[in-house]
């Protein structure tokens, strides 16, 4: 029924009502009161007329003050604000003993020390430092179109750190021992269902954050375009670094999904910079059980990573199984990031990344599955098997090995949660005595590492506190040219609780404590880690 027509008939079941109503009522001469402007208007006076008003309680009924909502108000019904602020003491506790390389716990005095190589700052006992993590901005403030987004992150050192010291971190290495991080600045504009050939386009600009064929990080803008049978996204820049000062700044890149139906659709994602990086994804849902997915990367031209993988999901929920084909086809590639191709004009980051090896094509098989044996009980293995293509190409970084991992949940009650896991790796090292020079690495590296950890927690209060306990157990064997180590041993402790004050607020603690590990620095007895932090949200 048209608008127009609908105008008039409310009126006419206005009257009725009130005719119904009233009808013992005398009937009064009465100058008719004029059509509703909208239907809204309409049916709250049908409303008003047809169903009596309950008289109010005087005890419920409250004074209001008459004071209108401020601009201020109305900002803050559309901002968010999450802040996360953290203390951190890192304590070391030293045995006495040098260090592997002869480091001792003396003055440098500038003679020779038959006792060993004088460095107080490797004893220095330990370290505080504060940080803060802010994320906050709008959504639809001014303009139900327009959405903005802040982000940064703090670190400081509370006492001074020494070069050197068990307790050494990045924050370090900046002017101050002091890291401030700018991570987002974004305002994005979304367009509504109503602006036609528009409808679905957002633009957002500012510091940016995105995922494609990489991960990058840019000073410029997005345009994404979602329509009904694909997603277009375009994007382009300068490109910021924390740590550096790249001669390269331009970049950009361009996401396109293509959605052929429900259940199958083809990812295309490429990244320009200094080399182009490219991805194609082809997802196929073949029921409400079985997922399929496969990729192809390629770097610079060359094609370098191909992967194939399956999800299967019961249909009453209780079993879960994923498996995965992956292959290194070549080793055009890179060991950190495509940024490591960068010129650093930063004269105040002289340091050079630590050079791992050419990368060695491998293939790689990974199984995981999950079972719900009981309603208080889920257990689950993981398989993964990697082979390199070549032997000869193993290094102390790369090997072929077989890892294998064991889990399970166990919930004795409602509010009480253990879980544990054990983890063993096996490396394929070559014999470090066929090495021809000191300098070799052939064969250096771990050949087994077997882990135990079982962890155990509980919530009060309905909720709102929480605690947990729980330890670990790790034997490690390795190898070099000069002596082979089997089953050293490593264990610690961890703790962690949590209380939320209110909606808003929640206070946490964490603590580590881990004994010596004998082949890194037999003079550290023990290290403890403990934070205290301040979570708030609006």
């Amino acid at each position: 029924m048209a608008t127009s027509q609908l105008r008039y008939l409310f009126p006419a079941l206005l009257m009725l009502g009130q005719t119904v109503v009233f009808a013992q009522t005398p009937a009064t001469p009465a100058t008719p009161a004029p059509a509703p402007t909208d239907i809204g208007a309409a049916w709250d006076q049908l409303i008003t007329g047809f169903i009596p008003t309950a008289p109010v309680d005087p005890v419920l009924q409250q004074i209001q003050s008459g004071t209108k909502p401020t601009g201020f108000d109305n900002f803050l019904t559309h901002f968010f604000l999450d802040t996360r602020t953290n203390y951190e003491h890192y304590e070391t506790n030293f045995t006495g003993n040098p260090t592997t390389a002869g480091v001792i716990n003396a003055t440098d005095t500038g003679t020779f020390n038959p006792a060993g190589i004088p460095g107080p700052a490797a004893f220095q006992p330990g370290s505080n430092r504060i940080g803060e993590f802010v994320d906050f901005g709008t959504n639809g403030f001014g303009s139900d179109r327009v959405n903005t987004h802040f982000a940064f992150r703090y670190l400081q050192d509370v006492n001074h750190v020494e070069i050197g010291s068990p307790a050494q971190n990045i924050v370090e290495q900046f002017h101050g021992n002091r890291l401030i991080e700018f991570l987002d600045a974004t305002v994005q504009i979304n367009s509504k269902p109503t602006d036609g050939a528009f409808a679905g386009t957002s633009i957002e600009f500012g510091r940016l954050n995105l995922y494609g064929a990489e991960l990058a990080s840019l000073d410029g803008g997005d345009i994404t375009i979602n329509k009904r049978k694909y997603t277009l996204e375009l994007y382009g820049g300068r490109r910021f670094s924390l740590f550096s000062d790249p001669q390269q700044r331009g970049i950009g890149g361009a996401n396109l999904t293509l959605k052929f139906n429900g259940d199958t659709s083809l990812e295309l994602e490429t990244l320009w910079y200094i080399r182009g990086s490219n991805k194609a994804i082809f997802r196929k849902r073949l029921n409400s059980r079985w997922l399929f997915t496969e990729y192809l990367r390629a770097y610079g031209g060359s094609p370098v990573d191909l992967n194939a993988s399956a999800i299967y999901t019961s249909k009453n929920g209780r079993d879960s199984l994923r498996a995965g084909f992956f292959q290194k086809l070549t080793g055009n590639d890179y060991i950190y990031d495509y940024t490591s191709e960068e010129k650093n004009l930063a004269a105040n980051s002289p340091l050079f990344r630590l050079y791992l090896g050419p990368l060695a094509p491998y293939s790689q098989v990974n199984v995981e599955g999950h079972h719900q044996f009981l309603t208080s009980l889920r257990a689950g293995a993981t398989v993964v098997v990697r082979h390199l293509n070549n032997q000869a190409n193993i290094g102390p970084f790369d090997t072929s090995f077989e890892d294998y991992r064991f889990n399970g949940q166990y919930f004795p009650g409602r509010k009480i949660e253990v879980d544990f896991e054990y983890h063993q790796r096996n490396s394929d090292r070559l014999s470090p005595l066929n090495n021809t020079t000191l300098s070799g690495e052939q064969g250096t590296g771990e050949t087994s590492v077997k882990d135990l950890t079982g962890n155990i927690r509980r919530a009060f209060g309905e909720g709102r506190f929480n605690l947990s306990g729980g330890v670990y157990y790790r034997r490690i064997s390795e190898q070099n040219p000069f002596f082979y180590l089997t089953n050293l041993h490593q264990s610690g402790v961890l703790g962690s609780a949590w209380v939320r004050v209110d909606r808003r607020t929640r206070l946490y603690f964490d603590y580590s404590l881990d004994n010596d590990f004998f082949l890194l620095a037999p003079d550290i007895k023990n290290s403890q880690v403990v934070r205290l932090g301040l979570n708030w949200k609006y």
